[in-house]
Formats: C-alpha cells, sequence, structure tokens
C-alpha cells in the first residue's frame, strides 16, 4: 500500500513526467508537446523516445524542450509487438535515472488532451492511495479499463513489476497484475482526449492483440464468446484467433486470467438465462 507521503507537501509539489513514444511522427507531435506544455499542471519532464525516426521527430521534441531518446531503426513500426513495450521502458528508465517522479504518464505522439488532464488525473489518483493505474476515455471509444495513450501510473508500483514485460499483452499486463494484487484500476470518463488520426484496428494490430490475450492466460472459451459478440466482421475475429491459436507465444507465469473469466462467463450465461425465464 502506498503511504500517499507526496501528498502532505501538496500536489503542486508531486512529480509527473510523460513519456511519448514516437516513430516519424513529425505530422503530429508538434500539436500533442504544444498540447503537453498547455496543461493547466505542467508536466515535470517530458521525454520523447524516437523510435528510429527518418524524419524530423527528434528535432521537434528537442525544439519544445523534450529530452530525446534516440534508438536504432530496426526497420518495422514495433506498434502491437513486444518491442514497443521496451522502447516505452527507455523512456521510464531515463525518468528513473533522473529520480524523484512519482507519476508517469504515457502519451501517444498523436493524441491531444484536454489542458486539465494532468491536472485533475494526479488529484483523482492521489486521492486513493490503492489505485495505481487509470486514464480517461479517447472521443468516441469505449474502456472498460485504462487505455494506453493517456494512462498514468504511480511509479512505484511500475518500478515494482519490472517496468512494461517484454512479451505479448505487455499493455494489458501492468492492469492484470495491479487487481490481481490487491490494487485499483480507474477510468475517468469525464477526461477526454483526442486522437489527431483515427484509431485503426487493422489485421496486423488484431492478430497481435490474439497473441497478447494468450499470453495473459485468456480462457479459449471466453476468446471465443468475445469474438462472437463483439465483432460484425468475421474477418476481425478470425485475426484474434489466429493470433490467440499461434503456437510462438510465452504465457505469463505470475497470473492467468482464465479463472476469473471462466467465473465471469458462467455470471453472464446465468443472468441470460435468467432473463429468459423471466420474460
Amino acid at each position: 500500500m502506498f503511504n500517499g507521503a507526496d501528498r502532505s507537501r501538496g500536489l503542486e509539489l508531486v512529480k509527473v513526467g510523460i513519456v511519448v513514444p514516437a516513430r516519424n511522427e513529425e505530422k503530429y507531435l508538434e500539436r500533442t508537446l504544444s498540447c503537453l506544455l498547455g496543461q493547466t499542471r505542467e508536466p515535470d519532464m517530458i521525454v520523447v523516445v524516437d523510435d528510429g525516426s527518418v524524419d524530423r521527430t527528434a528535432e521537434i521534441a528537442r525544439n519544445f524542450g523534450a529530452y530525446v531518446v534516440q534508438l536504432e531503426n530496426r526497420g518495422f513500426n514495433a506498434v502491437g509487438r513486444p518491442e514497443l513495450a521496451e522502447v516505452l521502458n527507455n523512456g521510464v528508465r531515463f525518468l528513473d535515472e533522473v529520480g524523484g517522479f512519482a507519476y508517469v504518464m504515457v502519451v501517444g505522439a498523436e493524441q491531444l488532451l484536454p489542458n486539465n488532464y494532468i491536472e485533475e488525473m494526479v488529484r483523482r489518483v492521489d486521492k486513493d492511495d490503492m489505485i495505481v493505474i487509470a486514464s480517461g476515455v479517447v472521443a468516441g471509444e469505449f474502456s472498460r479499463a485504462p487505455r494506453g495513450s493517456g494512462r498514468i501510473y504511480r511509479f512505484e508500483f511500475l518500478r515494482g513489476i519490472g517496468f512494461f514485460p517484454i512479451n505479448y499483452g505487455w499493455e494489458s499486463y501492468p492492469v492484470a497484475k495491479a487487481l490481481a494484487t490487491g490494487f485499483k484500476v480507474d477510468v475517468f470518463k469525464d477526461l477526454v482526449t483526442f486522437g489527431q488520426r483515427p484509431t485503426e484496428l487493422s489485421a496486423r494490430k488484431l492478430y497481435f492483440g490474439g497473441k497478447g490475450l494468450k499470453a495473459l492466460g485468456c480462457d479459449p472459451v471466453y476468446v471465443l464468446w468475445e469474438c462472437v459478440l463483439k465483432f460484425k466482421s468475421p474477418r476481425g475475429a478470425l485475426n484474434i484467433l489466429r493470433g490467440y491459436f499461434s503456437m510462438d507465444v510465452k504465457k505469463y507465469s505470475d497470473f492467468n486470467l482464465g479463472v476469473w473469466q471462466r467465473r465471469n462467463l458462467l455470471k453472464r450465461l446465468l443472468a441470460k438465462i435468467g432473463k429468459l425465464f423471466r420474460c
């Protein structure tokens, strides 16, 4: 449990670091950084992790006073893959070496936050020592769990789990780990962020998402149930299932979501059966 010692010193003294992963984002990064610097509660440090860009991404970041961690160009975009976790870890480790940060927030290079986002996020999370991860929502999207861009973490918690694991499902892992160890996560639906480009559920992303479900130990019946209910396009569901049933995925050994999912699925089935009988 976190003791909330920083609260007694006032929220203005609580240090917040921002990590922005960016690969060839010169088209969007300027507005994103302008938005971060225009917050009612400015971040104490912005770290842009330049993931092998071949455009002006690093130059723009430096022009806005951000610290730039430059990575070599691996030749492909890491979105959806375990390599993106290591991109973020480079930024988080930079903040850890500087020291003194109570919170770290991950912001996509194209994401625009409302100008009170950081102030409100820190104020609300700091009220409850058990909340270790939280986020707002993206305009036009539905989120049950804190989403990736705009997600804030207690630094102590993130450090305690070894930062982001280099595996599929790495983005969901901290949330699952928090809940499995008795902590809380939250989604503040009134804090609405905006993407400068639409979120795309490409076949590639869905395939990697299926791999993430397998790595997290998701129950196969639950995965099939969710695919049938959520995807109007059979092709989208098939891409997830292709990833889920692939053989080259290493499962996390410290917890398994399957047990919880089977219980949840049973409750939902019983609720549906109950509705039928009431009719």
